[in-house]
């Protein structure tokens, strides 16, 4: 688009098979090193208790439940344990709140921003939260310079509706997104107009909205089958939490139907199949097994992006979940235009059409939201069973293509060059 682009970042770990690997063209990256104190408390940890060292067998293998290490090892899982239900429950250590490993990137972040100024001239900075850090860092930067800044909000921070933050952190946390965010951002943006809403209460400075979406070129490509055989699937890809991204209610009907009639059952063990994909989660593991549908739902692991596409792309419904309490709404993620770009059925749990995810998905013609409707589940999977469609689809194109990452890029800086000169 004509633009002269720095992206400063962090350093990204190697995940292997399953990273997200993104072509660079036409912009510049940076990616900042820092001091990851969570990996090295990791590392001492099992250095000092002794996992991974055997009992008695020159250091080599797994410690053994009686061994003399057990004792560390049974302590270090215990703590490992704790720290992940606290990241799950309140959203620390996992760029969501603060303390978070970002954290001990802003330092440096900062010195290297510094130079990249005294290198080049810049009209506008851009940063996106999550985390906080590069909020922060941002307007660490901001301060005493000509350029704008434009702070932009994929969620919200401070009002998070998964991660509740954790006492006294949120206290300073408050402090931080006042100082930086409240007094220097020029311009804000955010998903939805909900969470404009809250976030025009909060800043003085002018709040617009800039959907998340999709890249065209991502969906133009053909997709190698990822499945064999005939099933019907449902496919989530991404991360599910307790009462919120919560499939519940689709387990619980599934649970029903298999006790409704032997017919029934035997099109399900024959024909269905519910496949989750994404970061392994304890809590899914033991939902499954509680509602006793280990028969037909299962969890596929992590996948890269390109694998998610294609199973997407195989699915016969793609299952969205989100949470619908009264007290949120306005949650786009970037998965639900994921889901719309693929034009497939969409099955809404957790989500009405009262609010906006599923408005949007019902719009587009693509979607049925069913809140934590049971018998209105009950009848999608019937359909899905019988060898129909769903529900009635109707992908509306132009609808659809409202909402590519080009034309999110245009209108944000049509907004950018109404706020001052780019």
């Amino acid at each position: 688009m004509g633009n002269d682009v720095t992206v400063l970042t962090t350093k990204k770990e190697d995940f292997g098979e399953v990273a997200l690997n993104l072509p660079v063209e036409n912009f510049t990256v940076l990616e900042i090193p820092f001091f990851n104190v969570f990996a090295v408390a990791k590392r001492l940890l099992k250095a000092l208790t002794g996992v991974g060292r055997g009992a008695g067998n020159g250091g080599g293998g797994r410690a053994s439940e009686t061994g003399s290490s057990a004792p560390g090892e049974r302590a270090f899982i215990k703590l490992k344990n704790g720290l992940k239900r606290c990241s799950e429950k309140y959203g620390v250590f996992k760029t969501a709140r603060m303390p978070d490993v970002n954290d001990f990137w802003i330092g440096r972040a900062v010195a290297a921003g510094e130079r990249l100024f005294k290198e080049k001239d810049f009209d506008w900075l851009l940063s996106s939260y999550g985390p906080p850090a590069s909020h922060i860092v941002a307007g660490k930067l901001a301060t005493g310079r000509a350029f704008r800044w434009v702070a932009d909000y994929r969620d919200l921070w401070i009002e998070n509706h998964i991660f509740v933050g954790k006492w006294p952190f949120t206290v300073l946390e408050k402090v931080l997104e006042k100082k930086y965010v409240g007094r220097r951002a020029d311009l804000v943006t955010t998903v939805s107009e909900p969470l404009a809403v809250v976030l025009r209460r909060k800043f003085s400075a002018p709040v617009h909205v800039i959907e998340n979406g999709y890249d065209e070129d991502d969906y133009r490509g053909d997709f190698p089958p990822w499945f064999t055989g005939e099933k019907k699937r449902i496919v989530y890809t991404g991360t599910v939490y307790p009462g919120k991204r919560d499939p519940s209610p689709l387990f619980a009907v599934l649970s029903d139907l298999a006790g409704t009639s032997g017919e029934i059952r035997r099109k399900m063990d024959e024909k269905l199949e519910v496949l989750f994909f994404g970061s392994e989660s304890e809590w899914l593991s033991g939902l499954i097994r509680e509602q006793g549908v280990q028969r037909w739902v299962r969890h596929g692991g992590m996948v890269s992006r390109d694998e998610a596409l294609r199973i997407q792309k195989q699915a016969d419904l793609l299952l969205f979940l989100e949470w619908d309490n009264g007290s949120v709404d306005g949650i786009l993620t970037g998965k639900l235009f994921e889901y719309l770009a693929m034009r497939k059925p969409i099955l809404g749990v957790g989500v009405s059409s009262r609010t906006t995810p599923g408005a949007l998905m019902e719009e587009t013609g693509v979607g049925l939201a069913v809140g934590n409707d049971r018998e209105k589940i009950r009848r999608v999977l019937l359909n899905l069973l019988d060898g129909g469609i769903p529900f009635p689809v109707n992908p509306k194109d132009d609808v659809i293509r409202r909402y590519t990452r080009r034309r999110q890029a245009e209108r944000l800086l049509e907004i950018m060059e109404r706020c001052g000169s780019v």
